[in-house]
C-alpha cells in the first residue's frame, strides 16, 4: 500500500517552484531591449516563412490554425501561452469554465485545452492545439506518420507549424540542465557543455521508434532546426529571443500569418512558462529570462575556444540565417580564463547525492529520495513505498512523454 507521507524533499521542489510563478507574476515584465548580440533593439523579428502565410490563408480559411514544435529546450511552452492569452481565431471553439483546475497547477492551460479538444469532437469549432499534430519535439519528418497523444485524426495540412529556434550556445546550457529523451556524454554537469566535440547524442524521441543520432549536440541543433527549413509547406520559424524581447511583435506575426486577430491588450506572461514534475520543478519567470539570456558571459560559459570554433562549424549557415554571431574574440573578451575542471563528487553533493556501489544515493540517509532534473534518485536503505507526491511526479513524466 503507498505510504500516505508525502515526501518532503519533492514537497519543497513543488512549494518552491509556486513561489516562484507567484513572485513572477506579481512583477511588470521589464522593457529590455534585444541585446546587441542578437541584432539590438532597433532589429526587427528574424522570423522566418512569413512569405507563405497568404497561401496558408487561402488553402485553409477560418479553420487553419498555428501549432508549436521545437526542440527540447527552446520556449515551445511560451509561444504556445502567448497564442493562447493574446490571439483569437475565427471558428475557435468556446472556452470550458466549468473545467476546474487548480490555480497552481503548472498544466492548468494544457489541461483547459484539451477539454476544448473533446469538444471539437462533437461541434463544428477549430480547437486551439498544443503542439502540432505529429509532436512538438518530433523531427518533421514524422509529418503524416505518427500522432501525438490526443491529437489523432487531426488534418496535417490545416496546420501552420510554428518552430522556435534557438541560440545554439544557450541552448546547449539549456540541455545541460534538463536533457529530456536527448542522452549526450557531456563529462560533468559543471563543465557541460565542454568538450562540446564529446557531445555525441542519442535521441529516442519515442520508446518504440529506433533511436536517432548524431555526431554531438550542436549537430542535432542544426540537423533537426534544417529540416524544417527546407520543407516546401507553409511554416513558421522565430526565434525564442525575439519572443522573449520583442514579444508582442512576434506574437503578432505569427497570430496574423494564421489568420488569427490581436487582442486589444496584449498579456506578455510574467510568470514561467512550463513548469511541475515533467520539467524537472524548473521555473523561470519572463525578467529572470531575460536577464539570463542576455548575458554574454553566461552565453560563453565553460566553453573554450576549440569548443567555440567547433560550433561555429557544424551549426553551419543555420546559425546566420538567424543572427546568432559568434567568435573566439568574443568568448575571449566574456568568457572564463580557466579551462573548467569537473569534480563530480563536489558536483553530486551540490544537489545532495553521493557516491555509492549503487550509483548516486542521497547524502540525508533519512531522506526517501533526491529529485534532480526531473529524476528521481531513491534512497536503497528505504523500503519501496512512494507517497503520494512520488506517485504526482512519476504520473507528470508519463504525460510529459506523452506529449511528444
Amino acid at each position: 500500500r503507498p505510504d500516505p507521507r508525502p515526501n518532503k524533499q519533492i514537497a519543497g521542489l513543488a512549494e518552491r517552484a509556486r513561489l516562484e510563478r507567484e513572485k513572477a507574476k506579481a512583477e511588470p515584465v521589464a522593457d529590455i531591449g534585444l541585446p546587441p548580440m542578437y541584432g539590438g533593439p532597433a532589429t526587427k523579428p528574424k522570423t522566418l516563412g512569413l512569405d507563405r502565410c497568404a497561401a496558408f490563408r487561402s488553402a485553409q480559411g477560418p479553420r487553419g490554425r498555428p501549432a508549436v514544435a521545437g526542440l527540447f529546450n527552446t520556449g515551445t511552452n511560451f509561444l504556445m501561452k502567448l497564442l493562447r492569452l493574446n490571439c483569437d481565431f475565427p471558428d475557435a471553439c468556446p472556452a470550458q469554465p466549468h473545467i476546474k483546475v487548480d490555480k497552481d497547477n503548472p498544466y492548468e492551460a494544457e489541461i483547459r485545452i484539451m477539454a476544448e479538444m473533446q469538444m471539437a469532437r462533437r461541434n463544428n469549432c477549430s480547437p486551439f492545439l498544443l503542439q502540432v499534430p505529429w509532436g512538438k519535439h518530433n523531427p518533421v519528418d514524422w509529418r503524416g506518420q505518427h500522432a501525438a497523444q490526443g491529437l489523432e485524426g487531426v488534418d496535417v495540412d490545416g496546420v501552420l507549424p510554428v518552430v522556435v529556434v534557438k541560440d545554439p550556445f544557450t541552448w546547449m546550457r539549456s540541455m545541460c540542465r534538463m536533457e529530456y529523451a536527448a542522452k549526450f556524454r557531456h563529462g560533468q554537469a559543471q563543465c557541460c557543455p565542454h568538450p562540446v566535440m564529446k557531445t555525441r547524442t542519442v535521441v529516442r524521441f519515442r520508446r518504440e521508434r529506433p533511436p536517432r543520432n548524431y555526431t554531438s549536440i550542436v549537430d542535432m541543433w542544426r540537423e533537426w532546426n534544417q529540416a524544417y527549413v527546407d520543407v516546401e509547406f507553409p511554416r513558421l520559424m522565430v526565434r525564442y529571443e525575439d519572443l522573449l524581447f520583442n514579444s508582442q511583435e512576434t506574437t503578432k506575426e505569427v497570430c496574423e500569418c494564421a489568420g488569427g486577430k490581436m487582442k486589444a491588450v496584449f498579456d506578455p506572461i510574467a510568470e514561467g512558462a512550463k513548469g511541475g514534475a515533467g520539467h524537472g520543478y524548473h521555473e523561470t519567470g519572463h525578467n529572470v529570462a531575460a536577464l539570463k539570456f542576455s548575458n554574454e558571459s553566461l552565453r560563453y560559459a565553460h566553453l573554450t575556444d576549440a569548443d567555440v570554433a567547433y560550433v561555429l562549424d557544424h551549426a553551419g549557415p543555420l546559425q546566420d540565417k538567424f543572427h546568432y554571431p559568434a567568435s573566439i574574440s568574443r568568448r575571449r573578451l566574456f568568457g572564463e580564463k580557466r579551462i573548467c575542471q569537473p569534480d563530480r563528487e563536489k558536483w553530486l553533493n551540490s544537489v545532495g547525492l553521493k557516491t555509492s556501489r549503487d550509483g548516486p544515493v542521497p547524502i540525508d540517509d533519512e531522506s526517501d529520495g533526491v529529485v534532480v532534473n526531473g529524476f528521481f534518485f531513491r534512497n536503497p536503505k528505504k523500503p519501496r513505498r512512494p507517497g503520494q507526491i512520488f506517485q504526482a511526479i512519476q504520473k507528470a513524466n508519463r504525460a510529459h512523454r506523452g506529449h511528444r
